[in-house]
């Protein structure tokens, strides 16, 4: 069975949704494959947290109803010994993850996309030097099929099914270094009563607790919360949902709670693919690891990503070319409004998995690191350190020079991070060398 289409897109999550909903909204015919079942789509493995400001950005209709679990008025960080804890401030929305991925769906159904689900995508069908369509097989019958079509999406998530079966000139990874992705483990509970901060997403830092990771208790409405653990996948085979029972449900807490829910997932914890797109080829949300590296946090940036990808598609198909050079511009849009910050928060993250718990606790217990610093981190604003703030600074650090040494040079590198990213090429010849200096600065990243 051969198919032709002008857009296909791999896989009905959140950015595959969103691009398949943009690229019909302009008039192009899409068809979206996806492996679950219909009324399964929608359900991951997640903490499913999302910011209000992702929804203001895209003008999209707030979750509400049976999407809605709770909302949040920001998030607290606690220090490894749980002696200091920040605030972070910002309005948000726990999801229930299947009812808003069916409400996406439904909008991109509404928009004139099909659906063909129980579809397993096997991998691009390429030809000189170009992705013309996917082989796939049918989990109903077995049989194998074949979908045409001018411009693939890959948003098949942390497996690529398309991305990862790319020669080497698409200057793409197959997989990802084991330092830039978590193994995570999560349960949704319920307490025997609510928590003290419903409205608040709590995170603990312990290199002790989550190698590498962190742990969270996230409310979802009423004396339910979402408790989960993840743990950096360089560390060796630690299994995260033995540590959670170690370490984390011991918590008096959760003393008389019970599982609800359950599940595993891996999470890409790293700055954006260098580049997400070739020749008839984007490459959206976790398959271009568009998530946040600092929490792993992805809902809001593959909203983002993938109604890029469906206008930046539709512009290509506009103009009769659906080369590298046509759709670079997606390349270059998404790195000025999330890729350059999501790499600045890449080298802090970096420097966060090398400190051990002592030195976590230190700073946080002398405000090196504020909480008006994490809010602007988490914005994307670069820190701007003073004379006399550095100075201030200093005198609560003269018992660690050294340690301010280095947050000192991760400041600066962060801030260098950013400026080189957001003069990312605007054009794909430019990319050999920006992408030279860029393994550069985070080599250095990994050595502070």
């Amino acid at each position: 069975m051969v198919e032709k289409h002008d857009v296909l897109v791999v896989g009905a999550g959140t950015a595959g949704c969103t691009a398949a909903r943009a690229a019909a909204e302009r008039g192009l015919d899409v068809l979206l494959l996806e492996l679950k079942p219909e009324e399964r789509i929608g359900e991951k493995v997640c903490a499913d947290a999302i910011g209000k400001h992702h929804f203001d950005r895209l003008g999209m209709a707030y979750p509400s109803g049976e999407e809605l679990r709770t909302r949040v008025r920001g998030i607290r960080v606690y220090s490894p010994s749980k002696a200091v804890s920040y605030f972070v401030p910002g309005e948000g929305f726990i999801l229930n993850r299947r009812a808003f991925g069916q409400r996406l769906l439904r909008e991109t159904l509404n928009a004139g996309a099909e659906l063909r689900d129980r579809v397993k995508v096997l991998g691009p069908i390429a030809k000189d030097g170009f992705v013309m369509g996917v082989e796939a097989r049918d989990m109903r019958t077995g049989s194998k099929l074949a979908f045409y079509a001018e411009v693939v999406i890959d948003a098949s998530g942390f497996f690529p099914a398309v991305r990862s079966k790319l020669p080497p000139e698409a200057r793409m990874p197959k997989r990802l270094d084991p330092r830039d992705y978590c193994v995570g483990y999560r349960e949704v509970r319920e307490l025997a009563a609510e928590p003290e901060e419903p409205d608040a997403c709590l995170i603990f830092l312990s290199n002790e607790l989550a190698p590498g990771g962190y742990a969270w208790i996230f409310p979802a409405g009423g004396n339910r919360v979402n408790v989960g653990l993840g743990v950096q996948a360089s560390r060796g085979r630690i299994n995260p949902r033995e540590l959670l029972y170690e370490k984390v449900l011991r918590w008096s807490i959760f003393k008389g709670s019970r599982v609800l829910e359950a599940g595993a997932w891996f999470i890409p914890t790293r700055r954006p693919l260098d580049t997400m797109v070739w020749n008839g080829l984007i490459v959206v949300g976790d398959a271009a690891c568009q998530a946040n590296p600092l929490h792993g946090g992805g809902i809001g940036q593959s909203l983002l990503g993938g109604s890029l990808a469906g206008e930046v598609v539709s512009d290509a198909l506009e103009e009769g070319d659906v080369s590298t050079s046509s759709l670079w511009p997606y390349n270059v849009e998404f790195m000025r409004l999330m890729g350059a910050r999501n790499a600045e928060l890449d080298v802090f993250r970096c420097f966060l998995q090398r400190l051990s718990d002592e030195e976590i606790d230190y700073g946080m217990r002398k405000r090196l690191i504020s909480e008006e610093d994490l809010a602007m981190v988490s914005e994307g604003r670069p820190l701007a350190l003073g004379r006399w703030e550095k100075l201030a600074r200093g005198l609560r650090a003269l018992g660690r020079p050294g340690f301010l040494m280095r947050l000192s040079r991760v400041l600066g590198l962060m801030r260098a991070v950013h400026e080189h990213y957001a003069a990312y090429p605007r054009e794909p010849e430019g990319l050999g060398a920006w992408q030279k200096k860029a393994s550069e600065l985070f080599a250095t990243a990994w050595r502070l």
